[in-house]
This record gives structure tokens, C-alpha cells and sequence, in this order.
């Protein structure tokens, strides 16, 4: 058959169109309304979606009190009148039939699968006693008991003000398994982790953000549905994916050359005398230490550490320059490992030479809407020690931290014990790398809690699972989108809670009854008022709001995105210096280079190959592998493979191999060859060999990544370097 590109492009786009907006053929909910009723009673809810971090606003439609499908709400911005598949696929979660209905007490040993329900006073008393048993132990310190979250879910600020108030400093969460090198790095050049305008851009660069299947809607949307010719997409990326096949050029990357690539760019567009001069003296300190820098980094020096040709380089780096309103995107990145974060900051310089900020098509700080904060007193004691791994990282975010050197040293007690994990909808065995590591420190633990809807492979292991209400059952406080395009949205319940469940500001706000503080007042004192009434409490400056947003879900105001106000001195940059920093002072200060300086990823050794990991277009994260109507889509994961290698091997499409890396963890997985990676890498989807039978889809289906990652981290932001895990692969 015969497909031209324009042909190509447009059914790939209509595909996705109607795979968003069409219904989902929902399995649970057809079971339950499988009963005839005399006359339907259909009723629309505007809610906000909870499967991914974007939160789409949707239209909910119920018939007879149950769930039949989602839509998107065509005025809501973000999402451009649209609703992905995995959004819609959402519908099902309350009718899954694997669902926690109560909250459950172990009674065998961890992940033997023993247990027994119980009430919630019941399981709160449990955890209470466990809890301050070990406090006690260790002389009153409740440092003792760690909270772990992730981002997304607009009731974790509850989950941590019970932390707080409760007294411990060690927090985990999600953002140094994803983007805090990234934002690090960005925010070391422009003093804000600064919005992309996608929508008229010309020109643009995407290392490894592999926008086609990710989850940032108004970026994806306003790349692919351009006509043909009005952009030029370069994407950089190991692995060919589906933003590869929408791309004008794909240049398979060697993984931890993205830094040679970028200062060669540099090298180009400097010594050609293509920057923007009048920027750079307007706007920019240092750029004379970086030209100085860039000049030993030539196309011919970086196409030996990039695979990419000097060529190449030389003609992307002119167009990027000569072309108006071209940007290199910051987000989701090819290369997870080495200097993390000065690969960032080369990237960020990039687009500063150009003068690719505060103009049309660049980059720009983000905007807004004020709501006013939600505050509590957190409680005081007298007994406090600093998080574990403060001396391990550069740039710490207390509330946040990071996950793998927070890890290691919490399994040699190093600089005190944890003895209790406290977890909010974070699937730590099956995200953090090296999930035998984390095994063993759940081994080490007397008491560990999971607020979760589902049985995941971290309930699983757990003491404790508290039922959270899923996020169509519930009430969620209002919460403002920073974006070019800033609203505010908030979630309201399209059915009511289905079984003894319960959302998580009620969970916590219910155990705190059951601890005190120093002076013995019950920890329940610090939490008042209810959901309802925090989000009126911080809409109080916007007369009308909540009328709009129990409508529509969402609301904007008159708020707009107003290019050139840094530009003529109307905004200042948030940085010491309150201009653009393309030499770092502050990084000089404490030790750090003040300019990027590449260094070569060590050899992976002969026969042996880099994991990496990434997007692809059906699930996210591990979250909705175990959905009936995406798992349809994909089953089981399989391991990608170059022919070229896989002949060398003896691998076939369909062979079971097994795959060990370094450090002791192996997986045993499906082979797929495929021309569409890099012979010296291997890729597979995240998602599968779930630790839980109650996730029965995907429950030893298939290989984790967790089970194969190593664990690195970056120094300066606390991020796990995801691509520094070397395998070697045979048949099994």
C-alpha cells in the first residue's frame, strides 16, 4: 500500500480523535446496567480527570445513579475540546470489581496475600498503637515514620499536613523519579521552570519528550493538528516512537550525549555569529565565560559522542537560529543519567542565545490564577531531626526529597532508623528502581500504611490498606493550573462513594484523632473545616467562582499570557542576579561547575546494553495497565530489540529471554525486534509483573522496571537517573 505523509499524519490524528471522543465500551459499567429499567434518568457532571497529572476536565454523563461514559468538556482549554483514551477509560474504576471495599488488616506474613477486613476505628487504632509503640522506642522521635506520596491527586496536601502536624521531616514524592533535574536546570538559567508555547512555535527540538503518547494535552494537540509545513519538528531519541514517525528528522541518540549536542549547537550558533546579540546584552550576564567554553565543543567532536553527524548539527543549529520563534523543549527527556541537571542548563542556554524567551513560539514563566492558600499551624516539638539524606544533595526540596539516596540510607539506619512508611497513592514497589532494595526495606519496617483505591503491588505489602474514594467518588479541593493559559478546576463526586470507602481528607483527618501532640491535645485539633469549605475559603477573591465550577468544572478569569514584559523591564527575572544566567555564580559559590562541562558516559562493555525507558501511548505509569479496556491495547509488555543485535544473539520475536543487570536484578520477558531502536539499547513498557494478584491482568505479566532498574541519583537535584542501568540479554 501506498501512505504519503500527509496521509499518514492525518489518520493518525483522526485515530486519536475518535479513540478520545468515542464511548469506552466499558466492561464493568455494561455489567452494571445490565438491568432494563422503565425510564432512564441521565444527568451530566463536570468533574476533572485523575489518571494522569494533566487533570482534563470532562463531562460525566450518569443514567440511573450509574457511571456510563466521559467526555471532554469542549470549553475547557487545556484539553482543546478533547479526552484521551486512558481518561475515558477512567469511567470504570469505582465498578472494578479488584477495588479495596474496606479497609483491610494483614494477618499473614507481608505479600502472603492473608487478610482480614476490618472498621475504620478498628484499623485506625492499629495503626496508632503500632505507630507510637516505635516512636516510643526510639526516644520520641518521630522522624521514625516516612510519608510517601506522588503528584496529581489534589487531596495529597492533606496527606502531608498530617505528616507535618504528626512531626516527621522525611517525605518522599514523585517529582525526583520525574522532572526535578529538568525544572533544576531550567530554573538555574531563568529563575522559573518556564511554559512552552507550543502553539506557534516554528521551529522545534524535543529530546526524548516524546509528546505523541505522553500526558501534557495542550502541547500534543497544538504540535500534531498543525498544518503541514507550518512547523519542523528534530527529535531526538534511542527509540523510534510514535513522535518519531510525526517528526521531519528522528536522530537516534546516543543515551547521555543530549549535553554534546547542545554545546555543539552552541558552538555553531556563537561562532557564526547567529545569536541574539541584543538579547544577550539587554537581558543575559555571562555570555562571554560561555562563549569562551563552547568553543572546544565542535560538530565534528560531538558527532562522535552523539552518533549524530556533524552535518547534522551544523544545519540544525542554523535553523534553529535564522528560524522565528523556534524553541529547544524542556520537558521529558532521552537521557536520564550522568550530569542531569547541566545538561538542562545547556538546553536552557540554547534557547537563550537565540533570544527564545518572553517572545511568541519560546519559552515563558507560566501564569496563575491567585486562590488564596489553605494554611494550618503544624504542630512543634521539641524532638526533631533534620530528613536522612540532607547532606546528599545539592538543591533539596524538603518537601519533596529523593527517593534513592533517602533509600539507601534508611536501609543502614544512617543517620537513625525508619521504622514506619506511611504511603498516599504511590506505588513504590513498582516505580522506584531496584525493587528488591525496596523489598528489603519494607522487610526492615514495623509498620506500614497505603491509602490507595486499588491492591497494588505496594498494598500488597503493606499492614494497613485505608480505601480511598476514587476520584469520581469524591470531593476535591479547587486548584489552580499554572499554564499559559491559567484556570482553575476542581473535582466533584459523579456518583456517591461505593462501598466503605472514604477520600483522604476524611482518612486523615480521622487518624490524627487517634495521635497527640506534646502537649496531649489530639493531633484531630489541628484539622477543621471540610473540603467544601477550603475551597470557598480560597475562592474568596473570586465573587461567582464556585458557581462555575460545580458547572463546568473549571473557571479563567481575565488573567491573559502578555509577551514582552520581561523584555521591556515590566517583569523581572527571578534570578539573584534578575537577569539570565548563563554563567552560575551561585553554582560556583557551592562547588558546582558555573558552565556545563560534558563528560563521556563510561563504556556499557562488550555484548552488554543500556536500558531506557520511556513513554508509549496506552498507559501511564502503572496505573491503568490493569484497566480492562487499555490492557485490551496491550496484554504484556515485551523487551525491544534490534534485529542486528538479536541475530548476534539468537533471538527471535516471541522468545522468552532473560535479562540481568549489574546489580542482581533480572526479569524474564518476551523479545521484540524491532528497527525502531538503537542497537546498543533495550527498551520495555512500564506497567506489568505487578506484585498483587488483585491486579490479575497484570499480575506476573510480563517484566517490571522496577525489577531491572539500578539505583543512581543526580547530586544536585536528588533525580534518579533512569538510563544508567547496564543489562546483559539471552534466551531464557
Amino acid at each position: 500500500m501506498t501512505v504519503t505523509r500527509r496521509k499518514f499524519i492525518a489518520g493518525s490524528l483522526a485515530g486519536v480523535g475518535a479513540l478520545g471522543a468515542g464511548s469506552a465500551g466499558l466492561r464493568y459499567v455494561s455489567q452494571a446496567m445490565a438491568q432494563p429499567t422503565r425510564t432512564e434518568q441521565t444527568r451530566y457532571v463536570n468533574s476533572s480527570c485523575n489518571i494522569c497529572v494533566s487533570a482534563c476536565v470532562f463531562r460525566g454523563q450518569v443514567v440511573n445513579g450509574v457511571i456510563k461514559r466521559l467526555e471532554p468538556e469542549p470549553d475547557f482549554p487545556k484539553s482543546r475540546g478533547m479526552m484521551c483514551a486512558r481518561g475515558n477509560a477512567g469511567a470504570a474504576t469505582p465498578y472494578d470489581p479488584n477495588r479495596v471495599k474496606s479497609p483491610m488488616i494483614r494477618t499473614g506474613k507481608r505479600g502472603e496475600g492473608k487478610w482480614r477486613k476490618a472498621s475504620w476505628d478498628e484499623a485506625y487504632r492499629y495503626i496508632a498503637e503500632k505507630t507510637n509503640r516505635v516512636v516510643a522506642e526510639e526516644g520520641g522521635h518521630r522522624s521514625c515514620i516516612a510519608f510517601a506520596s506522588t503528584k496529581g491527586t489534589f487531596q495529597e496536601h492533606y496527606f502531608h499536613q498530617f505528616r507535618e502536624v504528626f512531626g516527621s521531616p522525611n517525605a518522599v514524592r514523585h517529582p525526583t523519579l520525574c522532572l526535578s533535574a529538568v525544572i533544576r536546570g531550567f530554573q538555574s538559567v531563568f529563575g522559573t521552570y518556564p511554559a512552552v508555547d507550543v502553539r506557534n512555535s516554528h521551529y522545534l527540538i524535543l529530546a526524548g519528550a516524546n509528546l505523541a503518547e505522553g500526558i501534557i494535552p495542550p502541547a500534543t494537540i497544538d504540535l500534531f493538528k498543525r498544518p503541514i509545513g507550518s512547523r519542523k519538528l528534530i527529535y531526538l531519541d534511542p527509540r523510534f516512537t510514535k513522535t518519531a514517525a510525526l517528526a521531519d528528522k528522528w536522530l537516534p541518540i546516543k543515551p547521555g550525549s543530549d549535553m554534546a549536542f547542545a554545546l555543539a549547537m552552541m558552538n555553531v550558533i556563537i561562532g557564526e555569529g547567529l545569536h541574539d546579540q541584543d538579547f544577550i546584552d539587554k537581558h543575559c550576564v555571562g555570555f562571554a565565560e560561555l562563549a569562551e567554553h563552547v568553543r572546544q565543543y565542535t560538530p565534528e567532536w560531538a558527532e562522535r559522542e552523539t552518533d549524530i553527524s556533524a552535518g547534522d548539527i551544523r544545519q540544525i543549529a542554523r535553523e534553529f537560529a535564522t528560524t522565528p520563534s523556534a524553541v529547544f523543549y524542556h520537558g521529558r527527556r532521552t537521557t536520564w543519567q550522568g550530569d542531569e541537571v547541566q545538561t538542562r542548563r545547556a538546553i536552557a542556554m540554547v534557547n537563550a542565545i537565540v533570544g527564545a524567551f518572553d517572545r511568541p513560539g519560546g519559552l515563558i514563566p507560566a501564569l496563575e490564577i491567585p486562590l488564596a492558600p489553605y494554611f494550618y499551624e503544624p504542630a512543634w516539638y521539641t524532638k526533631f531531626r533534620p530528613r536522612l539524606e540532607q547532606g546528599d544533595v545539592t538543591f533539596m526540596s524538603p518537601g519533596d526529597g529523593a527517593w534513592i539516596p533517602w533509600r539507601d540510607r534508611a536501609l543502614r539506619s544512617d543517620p537513625y532508623a525508619i521504622r514506619g512508611l506511611f504511603i498516599y497513592k504511590q506505588n513504590v514497589l513498582e516505580m522506584l528502581p531496584d525493587r528488591n532494595k525496596t523489598l528489603e526495606l519494607f522487610a526492615k519496617l514495623d509498620i506500614i500504611v497505603c491509602v490507595d483505591p486499588f491492591m497494588s503491588g505496594t498494598a500488597w505489602y503493606s499492614d494497613v490498606v485505608l480505601p480511598e474514594s476514587t476520584y469520581l467518588e469524591r470531593l476535591d479541593p479547587a486548584v489552580a493550573l499554572d499554564e499559559i493559559e491559567p484556570v482553575v478546576i476542581f473535582r466533584q463526586p459523579l456518583i456517591k462513594p461505593l462501598y466503605d470507602t472514604k477520600p483522604c481528607f476524611e482518612i486523615v483527618s480521622e487518624l490524627a484523632a487517634y495521635f497527640k501532640d506534646e502537649d496531649g491535645a489530639p493531633l484531630s485539633d489541628y484539622f477543621e473545616g471540610s473540603v467544601e469549605s477550603h475551597t470557598k475559603a480560597a475562592l474568596a477573591d473570586h465573587p461567582g467562582s464556585l458557581d462555575k465550577l460545580r458547572e463546568k468544572g473549571f473557571f479563567s478569569t481575565d488573567l491573559k499570557l502578555k509577551f514582552g514584559e520581561y523584555r521591556s523591564g515590566k517583569k523581572t527575572v527571578r534570578t539573584k542576579t534578575g537577569k539570565v544566567e548563563l554563567y552560575s555564580e551561585d553554582f560556583a559559590r557551592r562547588g558546582l561547575e558555573p558552565l556545563p562541562v560534558y563528560r563521556r558516559p563510561a563504556d556499557i562493555g562488550e555484548g552488554k546494553f543500556r536500558f531506557v525507558v520511556g513513554r508509549h501511548a496506552i498507559h501511564t505509569h502503572s496505573s491503568t495497565a490493569a484497566f480492562p479496556d487499555l490492557n485490551w491495547h496491550m496484554k504484556e509488555n515485551a523487551v525491544w530489540i534490534n534485529p542486528v543485535s538479536a541475530r548476534k544473539l539468537g533471538i527471535k520475536t516471541g522468545d522468552t529471554v532473560l535479562m540481568k543487570n549489574r546489580t542482581g536484578g533480572e526479569v524474564k520477558i518476551k523479545a521484540l525486534l524491532t528497527e525502531g531502536i538503537r542497537p546498543d539499547c533495550l527498551y520495555y513498557a512500564n506497567g506489568f509483573d505487578s506484585l498483587s494478584p488483585d491486579k490479575p491482568l497484570v499480575y506476573g505479566k510480563g517484566a517490571s522496571q522496577a525489577a531491572i532498574l539500578e539505583s543512581h541519583f543526580e547530586s544536585i537535584s536528588g533525580s534518579a537517573l533512569l538510563h544508567e542501568t547496564i543489562v546483559e540479554i539471552r534466551r531464557a
